[in-house]
């Protein structure tokens, strides 16, 4: 029998006195544990403190304690259930009982069959033996406890320590001793005075060292070599009485003795007598003083443990046959004494005679690990660690095998009790009771288990391990007859007291021998499961709790978690009662998960699960919580009197085209009988497959657009379908945003599954469904069509919020480890910038407005807010209906929403609307331009793309007026110089260029800052203009010869000018250059403004024999132009400078025969390379040194002939065939190939020469 009793004093010596345990300042839940434990345990009796667990049959073996039993915790290895009931007057003392300031002892003695409890003042004892939890109220036996001695000096108010005395007759009522901690004893012969007061007992005071300030420290009942028990009663400075029972004509008589008494004074006298010649015989080593924590017999040894020393006694002769402290042992072996402070023995157990097990505690202040302290969670200082140590004998003492950490953290609501240990299957477990807490380590196993009690007020009164029961299972039943034919199996069994109860558990022997480290999971999938049966059983006294922190493996937890919620989920029924009634069934599986997280919550280990793990279970529970709403939704449908039903139909054809992996008749037991092909599918989904709500909320829309191409679609199962998909889908993310701080989920989710690709599309075709039935309807006063156009909303809500999610998830910082996930993110992003303003517009024209203006404003979409507030009626403002909401969100939203109104009303061509009211819109204006102006600057400092030409157009198109208007001149010039760069007319270009160079005379006459590269920009582009006019010019003269409708076919325009401007370039078959030039001269007919490229190549294309300027023209139009690539301009001047030098008969030119020098020097000034280095080398002279002209200004014969890669003309013609652009590359390098064939390196240089000294400048 372990028990408890009032806990002596923590640290004690010869003059200590007993005081109450001090408890953690802080209070803080109780959490539980499994640790595992290397305790490596044997065969033994376990005695303990008051009575010891003798391995006697008193015990009903034949008790039906399976057949019926309340079971409260249950797992593969134990099952705990109910025992019995205490008797009536127990529960009324205990239930008021305040166990933190009132002492209380308990223990349960298996020899004798009964139980005791006692406080202070009155002992109850009970037999327990024949107890069944069906059985009324058993009978109380109230004894008297001793009072505290008067003369003891401190006086102390603990519950008395007490020893069951077994009558040799079973049907006869046992003896009691009841011994107070000042010495004060009571026997009573039977306990059956109890039924009238008791107040026929025996008194002794056991003679205590008053001076010493001692106090009784164990009263232990132990087994007698001669057949009988003895009683020993120890004390707090060393010393050990025997108490003895004697009887003599029927009445009993108690005694108390010193044991191992001082030697007898016979021997001194003789040794007086006899002189020297007489040697007294050795006397027997002393036992230091100390007090004695607990004292054990094994066969005719008795075990001392005092203070931190193991005394070995012999009970025959009661000499003290050894004594050795284990104190430096124990803490070397405890982390190698690192930060072992205030080693403290609490316990000890025989498992034989040379192993002992003991229960230790010490403060730590180590760093923690699996097996050093425990942190108290409030951070004040470090608990007592708990921790048991298994010693073994050897020649110079006792040595340590091995510690093991007990999983347990005393706090402020712990009561103040001493623990005990006890074994269990002759040592192969050590069951360790604390005042609230049992815990259960095998000794050669990792396997743990702990029983914790659930109320703060409750308290475990006394543990008795009872002795094991062995069965056998046979291999068959052929063999049954022979016992060596079977497996045998051993069960531990223990009993336990509470406050308000007995309980009773089984230990699977055999399956903890097997128990493995691989299996921790299981145990705590096994501790889920509990919390998630038997905690809501009223009647339980037990709670299920995770290790604490420190301890807990959260691999573990999380994959037990996960497979718990998985379970639930798919109804195992082990976890889920069958149940015909889904709906009730759906409300127990949700009840289930509601206490798989709360239980996790309760031991505060929802911090040892990932984000991912924390997920799935959120994503589990809401799944099957929207599961619930379908199956709720569909009953609707159904009780409404609608005789078919297309949900059911979806999910049979799902569960046909995607079988569930595992049949689900194999859920049950093995002997569940197979399905029958008329089984419920429909309630099979709800029950089994739930994690494929997401596939079938997509096959579900499949299904629908399969009716409509079979012609069975419509708006009845557009509504019936589209609707289960909104409601089901709607629970699901209400559900999620509801629990986020339940499940500690940290948005954005990872992957999902409500936001899959999959889902998005299948919400998107329901959307578009329903918009075609809203713009097809129109004013239908069809209830159906009305339905689905009133759904609209709510599938456009969805279809927003799952876009977003997705957007979220792909946007974090997890997801951009995955490969692909930025351009997912990038794709979806344009896709829903395109989708947005679509929907938001069908739902106002579907009269749903004020839904399409709060999902604007919900995702901070200006853009569409303005356009659904300025349709349909933007001029004039007044007349807009929506004029107030403008003005609230302007006020509302301020600049964000006032620069969409001004784009808007730019790109619709409104921008009357904003002149109307200029002086409300004239800052936005400000503002949209700036923006405009800067982004462009950014956007060439980055060399990107400028994406938005055509938008920065039509903004530059209205910003020079409102600068105008405003008379600020030099940014109107700004403006008009960039507008004038996209303007694509040759007269809307001209004009801003002229009207912006007068914008600029404008600003410098009011005072403003003369801006030179501006207005030789003006000068540029004008100097462009008119190269393009002069070229029009030219080409409408060409026309001449043209007659009736050919004056009115541009192709016959551009062949006629190809025969009279480009007859070199015809005749030279050049497919790719003459589609170029035939482009580029439709362009200049039709008044449309060209790229300096595309002028270069006119210019250099046509018959220049008299204007054979226009090659320099050509150059300088390069030279000036920054806008053009670097690239490409380099290739635009190789060009160039190709049809120079292909421009003149260089071999006519190189005939030198009968001509004299001046007529050769005649020649080469009649050469369009000689007419071109006239232009450019005054450039070239002119220019500093410390700058420089660009590459390609200025080339030999040599330096031209590189030509164009094929993805750079690619870039200059978009969308130009391939064939064309190798048209263009073969043209290119036949204009290169003739250059190098006239080999031209002697006469350029002369040329050059000729051109320099013309010029009056000296070549060096």
């Amino acid at each position: 029998m372990a028990a408890f009793d009032s806990p002596p004093p923590r640290k004690t010596h010869r003059h200590g006195t007993p005081r109450q345990p001090s408890t953690p300042p802080r209070q803080r839940k109780l959490v539980g544990t499994r640790l595992a434990s290397g305790a490596n345990n044997a065969p033994a009796t376990t005695p303990t403190n008051a009575m010891d667990v003798q391995e006697v049959g008193h015990y009903d073996r034949d008790r039906p304690f399976r057949e019926r039993e309340t079971v409260f915790a249950k797992t593969e290895e134990l099952v705990v259930g109910l025992y019995g009931n205490l008797p009536v007057e127990v529960r009324h003392v205990l239930r008021s009982a305040d166990f933190l300031t009132e002492s209380y002892v308990g223990g349960i003695d298996s020899a004798s069959g009964y139980t005791l409890v006692a406080s202070v003042r009155t002992c109850y004892v009970w037999a327990h033996a024949t107890l069944k939890p069906t059985s009324p109220s058993p009978t109380c036996y109230i004894l008297p406890c001793p009072p505290p001695s008067i003369d003891h000096p401190t006086t102390t108010f603990q519950a008395p320590y007490f020893a069951l005395v077994p009558s040799r007759a079973r049907a006869v009522e046992p003896g009691l001793i009841l011994v107070s901690p000042t010495g004060v004893a009571r026997f009573w012969p039977s306990i059956s005075s109890g039924l009238s007061g008791g107040g026929a007992f025996e008194s002794v005071q056991i003679p205590l060292d008053v001076a010493e300030d001692e106090y009784v420290s164990r009263l232990t009942r132990i087994d007698q070599p001669t057949g009988g028990y003895g009683y020993l009663a120890a004390t707090s400075t060393g010393r050990i009485f025997r108490l003895v029972i004697t009887s003599q004509a029927g009445k009993h008589t108690l005694t108390a003795r010193l044991f191992s008494p001082q030697p007898s004074s016979s021997s001194l006298s003789l040794t007086r007598l006899f002189g020297i010649g007489w040697s007294a015989p050795t006397p027997a080593p002393r036992p230091e003083p100390g007090n004695v924590v607990t004292l054990v017999s094994s066969g005719n040894v008795i075990f001392a443990l005092v203070e931190m020393r193991v005394q070995k006694w012999a009970l025959s002769s009661e000499e003290l046959i050894s004594e050795t402290d284990v104190g430096s042992v124990i803490r070397e072996a405890i982390a190698s004494g690192a930060g072992v402070e205030d080693l403290e023995s609490i316990d000890l157990v025989v498992e034989s005679e040379n192993t002992l097990v003991l229960l230790v505690s010490y403060a730590s202040s180590a760093s923690l690990d699996a097996g050093a302290m425990v942190l108290d969670q409030y951070e004040y200082g470090p608990h007592r660690v708990y921790a048991i140590v298994r010693l073994v004998s050897h020649e110079d003492g006792w040595g340590v095998d091995r510690v093991s950490v007990v999983p347990y953290v005393a706090n402020a609501a712990s009561p103040p009790a001493h623990p005990h240990l006890s074994l269990l299957a002759g040592g192969a477990v050590v069951a360790a009771l604390f005042g609230e807490v049992v815990v259960l380590c095998a000794r050669d196993t990792p396997y743990h288990e702990r029983l914790v009690l659930k109320s703060s007020t409750d308290r475990l009164l006394g543990l008795a391990a009872l002795p094991s029961v062995f069965s056998v299972d046979y291999t068959d039943a052929d063999s049954s007859a022979d016992m060596d034919s079977g497996e045998t199996r051993e069960e531990a069994q223990i009993l336990l007291i509470t406050s308000g109860l007995m309980l009773k558990a089984r230990m699977d022997v055999d399956k903890v021998k097997k128990f493995r480290s691989e299996s921790l999971p299981n145990l705590l999938k096994a501790t889920l499961k509990q919390a998630i049966l038997y905690s809501p059983i009223p009647s339980n006294p037990l709670q299920f709790v995770l290790p604490p922190s420190p301890l807990l493996d959260g691999d573990a937890l999380m994959h037990a978690a996960e497979e718990t919620s998985a379970s639930v989920l798919a109804s195992d029924p082990e976890i889920v009662r069958p149940n015909h009634d889904l709906t009730a069934q759906l409300t127990a599986r949700k009840e289930r998960l509601s206490w798989l997280i709360g239980f996790i919550n309760d031991n505060g280990a929802l911090g040892k699960m990932s984000q991912r793990s924390r997920q799935r279970l959120a994503t589990d529970a809401e799944k099957l919580y929207a599961c619930h709403q379908l199956w709720v939704r569909l009953n609707e449908h159904i009780d409404s009197g609608a005789a078919h039903s297309l949900i059911i139909d979806t999910i049979h054809a799902f569960t046909t085209a995607h079988p569930s992996s595992t049949p689900q008749s194999n859920l049950g037991s093995p002997s569940t009988p197979e399905r029958k092909p008329a089984q419920d599918v429909v309630r099979d989904f709800f029950k089994h497959r739930v994690p494929d709500l997401g596939r079938l909320l997509v096959f579900m829309v499949e299904y629908l657009g399969q009716l409509g191409s079979m012609g069975s679609g419509g708006i009845g199962p557009l509504k019936e379908i589209g609707g289960a998909v909104v409601a089901t889908l709607q629970a699901a993310l209400s559900y999620r945003a509801y629990n986020l701080g339940v499940y500690g989920v940290d948005l954005p989710m990872i992957k999902p599954w409500t936001s899959r690709p999959t889902i998005i599309d299948a919400v998107l075709k329901l959307v578009d469904a329903a918009s075609k039935v809203a713009t097809d309807s129109g004013s239908s006063s069809n209830t159906g069509t009305k339905d689905v156009v009133n759904m609209l909303p709510e599938l456009a809500t969805l279809l927003f919020s799952c876009v977003q999610e997705r957007l979220d998830w792909l946007g974090s910082a997890m997801a951009a480890d995955e490969p692909g996930s930025q351009r997912d993110r990038m794709e979806l992003e344009d896709r829903f910038s395109q989708l947005r303003p679509e929907i938001l517009e069908t739902l106002r024209l579907a009269n749903h407005l004020q839904q399409a203006l709060a999902l604007a404003t919900t995702y901070t979409d200006f853009s569409s807010l303005a356009s659904l507030l300025l349709r349909p009626t933007p001029y004039p403002p007044s007349a807009n209906p929506h004029a107030s909401l403008i003005k609230d969100y302007l006020e509302r939203y301020n600049h964000a929403f006032g620069r969409e109104v001004v784009r808007w009303c730019i790109e619709h061509g409104e921008a009357r609307v904003l002149f109307a009211e200029e002086d409300i819109w004239g800052p936005y204006m400000d503002e949209v331009f700036a923006d405009g102006v800067n982004g462009k600057k950014q956007q060439r400092e980055s060399g990107a793309m400028d994406v938005d030409m055509h938008e920065q157009d039509e903004y530059n198109a209205i910003a020079w007026v409102n600068d105008m208007g405003r008379s600020r001149f030099g940014d109107a010039s700004r403006r008009l110089i960039n507008a004038a760069k996209g303007a694509t007319e040759v007269g809307q270009k001209h004009f801003m260029l002229s009207l912006g160079k007068l914008a600029q005379l404008a600003h410098l006459q009011e005072g403003g800052a003369l801006d030179g590269a501006l207005l030789e920009a003006f000068h540029d582009g004008l100097d462009f203009i008119a190269v393009q006019e002069k070229l029009f010019k030219d080409f409408q003269n060409a026309l001449g010869s043209l007659r009736g409708k050919q004056k009115q076919n541009q192709d016959a325009q551009v062949e006629a000018i190809m025969r009279t401007k480009a007859s070199r370039l015809k005749e030279s078959e050049r497919k790719g250059l003459i589609s170029v030039f035939k482009n580029d001269v439709r362009r200049i007919l039709q008044r449309k403004t060209l790229s300096v490229e595309d002028m270069v190549d006119v210019l250099t294309l046509k018959d220049n024999e008299e204007t054979i300027g226009d090659y320099a023209t050509a150059l300088q139009l390069l030279l000036r132009e920054e806008d053009v690539p670097d690239v490409r301009r380099i290739s635009a001047f190789r060009r160039v400078w190709c049809r120079v030098y292909n421009h003149d008969d260089w071999d006519a030119i190189r005939q030198t025969a009968n001509i004299t020098d001046a007529q050769l020097a005649a020649r080469f000034r009649g050469t369009a390379l000689y007419h071109t280095l006239q232009a450019i080398l005054p450039v070239v002279k002119s220019t500093r040194q410390n700058e420089s002209l660009p590459e390609g200004f200025d080339l030999d014969p040599n330096q031209c002939l590189p030509v164009p890669l094929m993805p750079e003309t690619s870039s200059r013609f978009p969308g130009m065939p391939a064939e064309m652009v190798g048209e263009l590359a073969r043209d290119f390098r036949a204009e290169s190939t003739n250059v190098e064939r006239m080999k031209l390196d002697d006469v350029y240089f002369r040329v050059r020469e000729v051109a320099l000294e013309d010029l009056g400048y000296e070549e060096r």
